[in-house]
């Protein structure tokens, strides 16, 4: 008859301060409950009221597996090096040889 006054004036105050502390579930807050104001409300009184005080239940899962290995980084491949297989001599670029006692002499590197 009076249960929804009854509901707000009386249980919600004291549902608030369970709730304070934190729970995990509706069971663990039924057994708060129970153990804090000595009492023996079965859990499905518990959700009604819950519903009735317009409190919202979520429920979130968390598995957890081992630890995933290291991904090892993908090999790079070393930066192509410039590469030449010509092994030519660079040009010397001497001035011509004056004109002297050996001028009949070709120094090395101007021969042609």
């Amino acid at each position: 008859m009076f249960e929804d006054e009854y509901v707000t004036l009386v249980i919600k105050p004291k549902v608030d301060r369970i709730l304070e502390d934190g729970v995990g579930s509706i069971g663990e807050l039924t057994t708060k409950f129970n153990k804090t104001f000595k009492c023996k409300v079965s859990k499905a009184k518990v959700t009604s009221w819950l519903k009735a005080l317009g409190y919202r239940v979520t429920r979130t899962v968390s598995i957890v597996g081992p630890a995933p290995a290291p991904v090892p980084a993908p090999a790079r491949a070393p930066a192509p090096e410039e590469f030449s297989t010509s092994h030519r001599q660079p040009q010397f670029n001497f001035p011509a040889p004056p004109p002297s006692f050996f001028g009949n002499v070709v120094p090395p590197g101007f021969e042609e």
